[in-house]
């Protein structure tokens, strides 16, 4: 099982924005380089299925992915909402075990937790950027290794 954590794109900030944080959308730098990173990595993953957290910017995040990865399967779930904890992802990973690729789009300072948690490495210090994929391996969640993490900026400095 591959479970691979994305962080949602560059949104606008939330001193800027003064509605709901569920519905602060990406900025259009955000957008950009977004489209930009995974169009240039799509070659790379395979997703079977997209799961989003049900905010705005991670919604728009997962469909500009589903763009490159149209086989896959696109949902939105709450478990993935601000705040998600490693019980949520245990909860979400037995309802889709089925499936090999798992992709989940999500925020910080949740993902670098939940990563640490399923890792077993508490001390563990993960800097996940905007549009982040961090991915992880294992036979089943107890047993995970972190196998790679891809961000925009490390793209532009491969000269990729």
């Amino acid at each position: 099982m591959k479970i691979f954590f994305i962080r949602h794109a560059k949104a606008y900030k939330r001193e800027e924005w003064h509605d709901d944080d569920m519905l602060r959308p990406l900025s259009e730098k955000g957008i950009k380089v977004s489209e930009d990173f995974f169009e240039k990595i799509s070659h790379i993953f395979e997703f079977e299925i997209i799961l989003s957290s049900k905010a705005l910017r991670s919604m728009q995040t997962a469909k500009i992915i589903h763009k490159y990865y149209p086989k896959a399967i696109y949902q939105t779930t709450q478990l993935l909402n601000p705040g998600a904890t490693y019980s949520d992802i245990k909860t979400l990973i037995k309802e889709y075990e089925y499936y090999d690729n798992i992709a989940l789009v999500g925020h910080e300072p949740d993902i670098s937790e939940i990563i640490s948690e399923l890792l077993g490495c508490s001390f563990l210090s993960i800097d996940v950027k905007k549009s982040s994929i961090i991915e992880c391996e294992g036979i089943n969640l107890e047993e995970m290794e972190l196998k790679s993490l891809l961000y925009p900026k490390l793209l532009k400095r491969l000269n990729v």
